[in-house]
């Protein structure tokens, strides 16, 4: 006799086999390295060589992604890329203009606006800029935007018909030649390309003035200062701490990259941060980005989950409302407790009186033989259960108080019909004889 009908069967194992199967794919799917593509920046940048170094750092580790970094011209042309969907995360400039697809991961480091002249040019403001040959990064870059930002700012954007774009290395031997008066950059202080352009050359970082009416038009910008000797010792260069303007080097993802995988990576590039220091020192500067109401970009769900995984839930942040409230809430229920116990006794209180009447009538109708006492003990028990009945109603007696109340209620009251049926007919038999 078989136990499972034979068509019953092939769907059984049919179903086992399905069930193996997407658990197989479910395995394969999580067990495939995720690679997830970086556009870095400029050949030779201290922005492509912080992303190298975290890239290189993460991927010696087994965790579950592989990080690609890829050599672009810029902040500008990162954010294309990555609007494109062309790459999953970038590294920008904290002033370049970003849409909602853009999101923030982390804050790398500052960058500071770098104004460099030669000391014969005559330039010792931006302003002076106007009609001089002025090298800017490439109109790839973050930085291009940032020059004219500047320029319109102080007013000299159509004064400026020679400032050309070209890379730093042509920047930096055009300087040497003589063939530009002045050098703009946005890079960290004491950069090493900007180092090597000053050497012991008659050359002076000139301060970019009035950051705090930059960060009106410009959010992203703050003031910040170039320490002296940053880029020389002795004589020092500056030879006094310089002002300047600042802004946030991020990085930043795809709005639609899953938030797992951007809180995997956020977690470990913070963990993994001093051994990342090895290779850039940049990474000492790396931190989280601020609330997203202080912010110029959005927090990926992702970075914002790892940032808020210690702050203090709504329990915590208000644990003295919330004891305070406990602790009426405990009064409150303990008043509460012993309102219904005294409630309760007094109720019991009332029933066992009513019982204790009863009895009285019982005890008083048992040694009764007059028909009008007996009769007045059967109006009292009428009182009573009128009363009771009263208390049912509004709800001073449970229905299971008023049942054991019947059973003695209607024991008492056959107790005194008996005694007036006997009462009864011991009357009648002496009228009958005394007639």
């Amino acid at each position: 006799m078989q136990l499972i009908a034979p068509r019953l069967r092939v769907i059984l194992i049919a179903t086992i086999w399905l069930i193996a199967l997407a658990a197989l794919v479910l395995w394969l799917g999580s067990s495939r390295l995720q690679r997830v593509a970086i556009a870095g920046g400029p050949a030779g940048s201290e922005t492509l060589a912080l992303t190298e170094a975290i890239a290189s750092v993460l991927n010696e580790k087994d965790l579950g992604f592989r990080l690609i970094v890829f050599e672009t011209g810029g902040s500008q042309q990162n954010l294309q890329l990555l609007e494109k969907g062309r790459v999953e995360m970038a590294e920008i400039q904290g002033d370049t203009p970003a849409s909602d697809t853009v999101m923030g991961v982390t804050t790398l480091y500052q960058d500071s606006y770098h104004l460099i002249a030669s000391d014969d040019s005559g330039v010792s403001s931006f302003a002076d800029l106007a009609g001089r040959r002025v090298a800017i990064p490439s109109a790839s870059s973050g930085q291009f935007n940032s020059f004219w930002f500047l320029a319109r700012h102080f007013g000299v954007a159509d004064e400026l018909p020679r400032a050309l774009p070209m890379s730093e290395d042509a920047a930096n031997f055009a300087m040497e030649l003589g063939q530009v008066d002045a050098v703009f950059r946005v890079r960290a202080p004491g950069n090493d390309a900007i180092r090597e352009l000053i050497g012991d050359r008659n050359l002076q970082l000139i301060p970019i003035e009035q950051a705090q009416a930059l960060a009106l038009k410009q959010p992203a910008i703050a003031p910040g200062l170039i320490p002296r000797g940053s880029y020389r010792g002795s004589p020092a260069l500056p030879q006094q701490n310089l002002d300047t303007a600042v802004v946030d080097r991020l990085l930043v993802a795809r709005a639609d990259l899953d938030e797992g995988l951007v809180y995997r990576i956020t977690r470990a590039i913070y963990e993994n941060r001093s051994e990342i220091l090895d290779h850039s020192l940049l990474a000492g500067f790396i931190g989280p980005l601020p609330d997203d109401s202080d912010s110029v970009i959005t927090a990926h769900p992702g970075a914002r989950s790892y940032f808020d995984r210690e702050k203090p839930g709504i329990m915590q942040r208000n644990a003295r409302s919330v004891s305070a409230m406990l602790y009426m809430m405990a009064i409150i229920f303990s008043a509460l407790l012993a309102l219904r116990t005294h409630w309760v006794r007094s109720r019991r209180m009332r029933m066992h009186d009513f019982n204790r009447r009863l009895m009285e009538l019982s005890s008083l109708a048992r040694t009764d033989s007059r028909v009008d006492t007996l009769h007045k003990h059967k109006h009292e028990l009428m009182d009573i259960l009128e009363e009771v009945v009263g208390d049912l109603e509004r709800e001073r007696v449970s229905q299971d108080e008023f049942e054991h109340f019947s059973f003695t209620w209607q024991a008492v009251d056959a107790l005194v019909r008996d005694r007036l049926l006997l009462a009864s007919g011991i009357v009648t038999g002496s009228v009958e004889e005394k007639s």
